[in-house]
């Protein structure tokens, strides 16, 4: 047992020796909205050591870093941990609405009829999802966000060692965080208002963090042509 599972362990946070139990851990393999923060392989796979040793359920919400965006077709791969529930969305739609839970035999609780919704099943978004798959069967968009990700992660490192104002460059294929540093005089929120009235879209990941998520078909001119706007708008930024 790894030292971290005897710290979290020790409190009797999963029923080993006091009263509490856990179901599940559910974790984002990479958070989205709390920085573009990639976990670390060490803590999933002490949180898998964990749920092996109790009986719980290793769960990944993979609505952000799913389908294909960190480069691998699920985020928790990156780890290299396996889990026996994951949940997706947005993307599996291609933009029409839809959700998804996967998870293993063991995890199989329902039947048909013992959970629904309004729009479960929905056929036309059903057949969205459908073309995605299609389209990541017979396209290659894996290894498009690979290059690409590549590509625009120099450029994002290449545009940082430039201008001094930003504090780290981080995440996984096409979902990229550039963190500004404290004392560069303006947030996050200033660079998306600024790279907008460019005919840019982004948006925030907190107060200092510019996320950077763009479609999975992206092309080599179109990363050039984001990166050449975020040098302008930061040197925009900087006068």
């Amino acid at each position: 047992m790894s030292e971290m599972v005897r710290k979290v362990n020790g409190g009797g946070l999963f029923g080993l020796g006091g009263g509490r139990k856990v179901a599940a851990i559910m974790l984002e393999p990479l958070q989205g909205e709390g920085g573009i923060t990639p976990a670390t392989t060490e803590f999933f796979r002490a949180a898998r050591e964990l749920c092996d040793e109790t009986g719980a359920l290793l769960m990944a919400d993979e609505v952000q870093t799913g389908m294909g965006r960190s480069g691998e077709f699920w985020g928790y791969m990156k780890h290299g941990v396996d889990v026996d529930v994951f949940t997706t969305a947005k993307a599996l739609g291609g933009g029409v609405p839809i959700g998804a839970m996967c998870c293993k035999e063991r995890a199989n609780v329902f039947a048909p009829g013992d959970h629904a919704s309004t729009f479960g099943g929905n056929p036309l978004a059903c057949a969205a999802g459908n073309a995605v798959m299609r389209a990541f069967a017979e396209d290659g968009l894996l290894e498009n966000v690979r290059a690409r990700g590549e590509q625009l992660r120099q450029g994002l490192e290449a545009i940082a060692a430039e201008t001094g104002v930003v504090r780290e460059v981080r995440g996984w294929g096409l979902i990229m965080g550039l963190e500004l540093t404290e004392a560069c005089g303006f947030k996050a929120a200033d660079v998306v208002a600024k790279l907008l009235e460019g005919g840019m879209l982004t948006v925030p990941a907190g107060e200092r963090v510019v996320r950077f998520v763009p479609p999975l078909v992206i092309t080599e001119e179109e990363i050039n042509e984001a990166l050449s706007k975020l040098s302008e708008a930061l040197a925009a930024l900087k006068v």
